[in-house]
This record gives C-alpha cells, sequence and structure tokens, in this order.
C-alpha cells in the first residue's frame, strides 16, 4: 500500500460545502467532537502515517447510491473493556468511525477513489482466507478484535483474536493502516465534522463538547462572529465562524 506523511488529517480538504442546520448532524447523547491530543502534541499539528487522504471530504447528507444504502467492503472492530473502537469502509468511498466507552464519537467522511483502491488491494477477502486461526492469540472476555471484510459476492471473511498478542505480518500488515485511519479521523476536528462549513442562523441550536445546548443569538458581518448562548444556564460564548468545529459537535 503507498502511505506518506501527512501534517494532519485535517489539511486534506481546501474547502467545505457551505450548508446549513439542516445538514449538520444531531449529536448522540454523551458525545465529544474528538479524541484529545496528548500535552506533547496540544501546541504542533500531528504527523500520520497513512495512505494518501488528499481529496478528502465530508459526508453530508444521505450516503445513498443509486437509491440504495453503500455495500460495507471492511470493517475493524475492537473492544477493551467497555471501550469499543469501530471503523468501517464503505463502497463509494464511505468512511465511518465509532467510538463509545468514556464518550461517543461518530464521524464520517469520504476519501478519495485512489485511497480506497489502495486498501483495498491490501485489504480484501483472498487476503484474509489466507491467514491462519491457529496462528491468532485467541480473544478473552475483555479484549477482543475483529477484521471483517467482504468479498464481491457480499459474503464476510473475518479473523478474530485477542489484539494484546503477538500478531503475524501478514495481519498486522492490513490492521495497522486501519489502525492509522481510525486514529487520525478520531482526532480530527474539521473535514470528519458536519459542523465544519455550517452557516449559523439565528435561532439554530448546537451542542457543546461538555453537552450544553447553545442557540445561535447574533451573526456579525463581514468579521463573521457568532454570539451564542446557553439555554440552560447564563453563558454567552462568542466564536469565529470558522472555528465552530472546535467547540461543537453537532446540532440539538
Amino acid at each position: 500500500m503507498r502511505r506518506i506523511t501527512l501534517l494532519a488529517f485535517a489539511v486534506t480538504t481546501a474547502a467545505f460545502a457551505q450548508h446549513d442546520i439542516s445538514k449538520v448532524d444531531p449529536a448522540p447523547p454523551g458525545a465529544a467532537i474528538a479524541v484529545p491530543l496528548p500535552e506533547d502534541q496540544k501546541r504542533q499539528l500531528k504527523k500520520y502515517d497513512i495512505p494518501d487522504m488528499a481529496g478528502a471530504k465530508q459526508a453530508l447528507g444521505s450516503q445513498l447510491i443509486d437509491g440504495r444504502l453503500p455495500k460495507p467492503l471492511v470493517d475493524f472492530i475492537t473492544k477493551d473493556g467497555v471501550i469499543e473502537q469501530r471503523v468501517s469502509l464503505f463502497e463509494g468511498g464511505l468512511v465511518v468511525v465509532n467510538m463509545t466507552g468514556a464518550a461517543t464519537i461518530r464521524k464520517k467522511v469520504i476519501i478519495p477513489p485512489d485511497a480506497l483502491k489502495a486498501y483495498a488491494g491490501v485489504i480484501n477477502a483472498d487476503a484474509i482466507r489466507k491467514i491462519g486461526i491457529g496462528n491468532l492469540a485467541p480473544p478473552d472476555a475483555s479484549r477482543s478484535a475483529r477484521l471483517r471484510v467482504y468479498d464481491a459476492d457480499g459474503i464476510a471473511v473475518e479473523r478474530v483474536y485477542n489484539p494484546i498478542g503477538i500478531l503475524p505480518k501478514a495481519l498486522a500488515d492490513k490492521v495497522l493502516p486501519l489502525q492509522d485511519l481510525l486514529r487520525a479521523i478520531s482526532e480530527d476536528r474539521t473535514v470528519t465534522t458536519s459542523i465544519a462549513g455550517y452557516e449559523p442562523q439565528v435561532g439554530d441550536e448546537l451542542v457543546a463538547d461538555d453537552q450544553r445546548v447553545f442557540r445561535v443569538t447574533r451573526v456579525t458581518e463581514p468579521g463573521g462572529v457568532v454570539e451564542l448562548k446557553c439555554i440552560d444556564d447564563p453563558t454567552s460564548m462568542y466564536v469565529a465562524r470558522k472555528d465552530l468545529s472546535q467547540f461543537f459537535v453537532g446540532k440539538r
């Protein structure tokens, strides 16, 4: 698989589609914007060794293909106690991440065709079938990982193992790119959130990272500063329109 180093997942898209509140995803209970960066990385952009994501774009609105749901291609799921992380790839380049545990993170993004092709070239059903089950450490009640890949007929081939065990190279070469992708998406606060590119209107209600609900009360021009007031306590926020995705998870 072709791999390059990117300064940040967020820089792969030069501009965001401008949209109103109808295209903003609802904030699920207990939702968080992103996984916090470690202290030593908060002052600098994090580097990722992941497939070329140039051209990645927001997945806004319906993702139906010819009126049907996109076909699943790959699911990678890990469980460690109450923490579950999942990244799924679908036809059309749709990538969906779900993380539950301390907080809930749900994100989606569309990767370009060449990036999807690069994943499919390495992570495919035939390659998974060749990985011997006897070479994998068995999962236990508290820890497990599952790599599921669908063939052209929609038949799933999977391998389940204990993530703390030593992986054979054939499996590690397929799991590591998915772990990099999940990490990059989970820490991103721009292209993977529907708040980016959102054009606020007075009366719109947004959910902040701390779960408080704020109502848009004023949008200034030409500076584009948005005034928001909490509906539950006497708190106001003034946020540049371009920075809303740094503070809000989704709509109420």
